[in-house]
Order: structure tokens, then sequence, then C-alpha cells
């Protein structure tokens, strides 16, 4: 249910979003999707925690093995849309944050799951970056975020602006500035 709720989405934005249109992309009717979902937000806030479930799935699933810097590149690039799922859930990503603004219970979900992004790279970032723990690595884990948020909103808006090659590009010049030591030089 959750892929038809984003691909409905994604073709139609959040006004396009009903429980009909969800039940025609699922290939079922309208009483099976209201049978599972009371409205339009319990079916957005089922899809953005698969959403979410997907991606931690993902980061979980890398494999260790690189420096810690490759690491938290990899990580780094499962939330940016760098393939056709990834940019799905970008889009649908995008339309959730609209939509998030002005819902308090979506607010919440969002909030829970920003912060475990936010905890997971301050974890990578902590390890690439060493000890002593830097005094502003809380800035350096929002600066990030920062960035990839911006990127994964203006790839998902603006593909042909934004191409994988372009993004990785701009994610590992903010990984050097976010790993830079106060004597100006990265970390591998």
């Amino acid at each position: 249910m959750s892929e038809a709720v984003w691909r409905v989405v994604a073709e139609r934005g959040m006004d396009g979003l009903t429980m009909r249109t969800v039940a025609d992309a699922a290939g079922c009717t309208t009483g099976m999707v209201t049978h599972y979902f009371r409205d339009k937000k319990a079916l957005m806030a089922h899809a953005r925690s698969v959403m979410h479930d997907r991606m931690v799935h993902r980061v979980d699933a890398l494999a260790a093995g690189g420096t810690s810097r490759e690491t938290l590149q990899s990580v780094c690039e499962q939330a940016l849309p760098l393939d056709a799922e990834r940019h799905l859930e970008a889009v649908v990503w995008m339309h959730f944050q609209l939509s998030a603004r002005t819902d308090a219970e979506l607010l919440d979900l969002h909030a829970s799951a920003h912060a475990s992004w936010v905890s997971r790279l301050t974890g990578l970032l902590g390890a690439a970056l060493g000890r002593p723990e830097p005094a502003d690595l809380k800035e350096r884990v929002h600066s990030l975020v920062a960035c990839l948020d911006g990127l994964a909103l203006n790839a998902a808006a603006d593909p042909g602006a934004y191409p994988p090659e372009l993004l990785r590009r701009v994610l590992a010049t903010q990984l050097d500035l976010v790993l830079a030591t106060p004597e100006g030089t990265a970390h591998p």
C-alpha cells in the first residue's frame, strides 16, 4: 500500500492523494484502503514510516570495512536520490515535509525519524573525527543534514539539474568541510 501512496504522491502531489487514487494505484477497492487507513493523513504517515524503515534497513545493510569517512559517505548517500528508488522516496519526503509543517501528528512522526537520523550521523561523524570530540560536533552534523536535505529537495524537484554525479561531488565537498580540523585539513 505504501508504494501505491508513493506513486500517487509522486505523480499527483498531496492534492491528488485520496483513498480512491491509492486504491486505483494499488489495484484494490477503496473499501480495502479504508479498512486499514482512516484517512489521507494515516496513509501518508504509514508511507513515511515505511520509507524511514527502508532507509534504516539500507543503512544497516551497508558493509563496514572502509574508513570511517567512507562509511559516513555511504550512509549519507542513502538520503540522496541517486537511483529511481531513492528519487521516489525523496519526492514523497518532500511532500511529507510540506504537510508536516501544519499537522502536529505528522510533525511528531517527522521529528522522531529526523532525531534518529541526526543521532546516527552524529555517531558516524564523531567516529570519523576521532578523539577528542570537537565542541562544534552538533553544528557540523546539522550542517551535513542541511546539505543532504537541500540536495534531496532540489534533486527531487529538478533531477536534471542535480544528477547523481553532482550530488556525490557536493556531498564529498561537504564532508571535507565538516571533517576539517582546526589546521584546515580533512580527516581521512
